[in-house]
């Protein structure tokens, strides 16, 4: 009886460490992200959060506009998956390229998730996963740690 417990209480503990080192995310929408000042933008994760700053000089606030797209890289068909950044377009012709930071600070890997990511052949063998066309919350994805 007391193996039995003991194999339940190692199981769910594995389970649960591998439950925390992965968790879902997406980009952040356009209602959840915030100019702390200008030229600057945050919005929360779920699991850590979203940064971004204009390039340039910005003396005024300037909204998020639309989303653009969200894009991941790999070395190839079989490497891990890097998440660049997702893309806003800000009043006029500016981009902003929101990027992820996790709670723990840790760099990550992440796998993505859902029908929105369309993979794309990039050079010197590298293969985009490109999420466009559709709102940023459909731009699911998993931090693998």
């Amino acid at each position: 009886m007391n193996k039995i417990l003991v194999s339940a209480a190692i199981a769910t503990s594995l389970l649960g460490i591998s439950m925390t080192s992965q968790a879902a995310e997406n980009c952040p929408a356009i209602a959840k992200i915030e100019q702390v000042s200008p030229g600057v933008y945050r919005a929360n994760g779920n699991n850590g959060e979203w940064t971004g700053v204009l390039q340039g000089v910005v003396t005024k606030k300037m909204p998020v506009q639309s989303f653009d797209l969200a894009i991941a890289i790999q070395e190839g068909a079989d490497a891990p998956q890097m998440l660049q950044h997702c893309t806003y377009n800000i009043g006029g012709r500016e981009a902003l390229d929101m990027r992820f930071i996790a709670k723990n600070n840790k760099d990550f890997t992440v796998k993505t998730a859902g029908s929105a990511w369309k993979k794309e052949e990039g050079p010197f063998g590298l293969v985009y996963n490109v999420c466009e066309k559709t709102s940023p919350e459909n731009c699911k994805f998993t931090v693998v740690q």
